[in-house]
Order: structure tokens, then sequence, then C-alpha cells
């Protein structure tokens, strides 16, 4: 019998702000402007791939995303709509057991609303887990703890480039390395 790897997707999510309740408007819903991910093998998380983008919303970002994210509208105006990145992206999920993300219902919605827009909402291959590192650590200290704060429980230290999508993502994958050693994940 063939043995098949676990493949995990650790990612994150840019965007024009924050998630509207369920029922508001697809149209009002935020878009997203960044979007990072590394592939790695589930078992021995070492890493086998990853993929890094822009994406133009078609808007003008609003003041604080650019004050948080540091990402401004001259840094998008070249760059593809989502819908230019679909098909690099199904490439890089498919095949995947796994996703990860530290507040995963937040980025797996964004996606799911940018799915949804291009009317591809049941074309994806998404991974059959589904793993919340912003979950899976409340049990620390009682409250959900938000990347930094984990990443500073890890490792004593802040860390660089956060708010930008890649830089959350190597976070995350080095805590998720860390969470693995203490048996948590």
């Amino acid at each position: 019998m063939t043995e098949h790897k676990r493949i995990a997707i650790v990612f994150d999510t840019e965007t024009t702000g924050l998630l509207k309740p369920e029922s508001a408007p697809l149209s009002e819903q935020p878009q997203i402007i960044e979007f990072a991910g590394i592939k790695v093998d589930f078992d021995t998380l070492e890493e086998i791939d990853r993929l890094e983008f822009f994406v133009n919303p078609g808007i003008k970002l609003p003041d604080k995303i650019t004050e948080i994210t540091h990402i401004t509208d001259a840094m998008l105006a070249d760059q593809p709509r989502f819908a230019k990145r679909y098909s690099e992206l199904c490439r890089f999920f498919l095949g995947t057991t796994h996703l990860i993300a530290h507040n995963l219902a937040y980025d797996r919605d964004m996606l799911k609303n940018e799915l949804l827009r291009l009317g591809k909402g049941c074309q994806f291959p998404w991974p059959a887990v589904h793993i919340c590192t912003c979950e899976g650590t409340k049990s620390m200290h009682g409250y959900r703890l938000n990347l930094t704060k984990l990443h500073q429980e890890a490792f004593g230290e802040a860390f660089d480039n956060a708010h930008r999508a890649m830089g959350d993502v190597e976070a995350l994958l080095r805590c998720v390395r860390w969470l693995r050693k203490k048996e948590m994940l």
C-alpha cells in the first residue's frame, strides 16, 4: 500500500477591511490585497513551496489599512485582480490535506468570498483538515492570543513584518513548529 504524504498550507491574507456579517451583500465584504502561503510536509513541517502575491482590489485602500499593513495604493496599482490569481492559487492548493492559519475563520472566509465573487465557490481544492492556531492555543491563558503574542510566548520577542502576509506566515510557521514540539498540534 502506498503511503500518501500529508501536505499543509500555512497561509495569511491582508485585506481592505474587516469582514461584515455573513448576511451582508458580497459587494460590501472586504477584498484580499495580499496573499501568502507556505506549503509544508505536515509531518516534518519542512517547507516544500511558497506563494506570495498582491491583488489590486479596484478601490482606494482605507488609510487605516495602509497604516496597519504599510501596503499602499501605489504598490497595488499594477497588480492583477483576484480573478487573475485564481488558477495559480488552485495549483498551489491542489493535493494539500491541511490548512493552517492563525485566525483561520477570517482568512478562510476572505478566500471564500473572493471565490464566490468569481462564481467559483464550489470549485476550489480546499484541504480536508482545517487548523486554527488562535483557537488551538486558547487553553494557554484562557483567551485568544494574537499572532504577535503567540510568537512572544514561544520565542520571547515580536517578529519582523507583522501585518504583511508573508511576515505573518513565516512567524506562524515558527509557532506551529514550536507548538508541535510542545505536543499542542
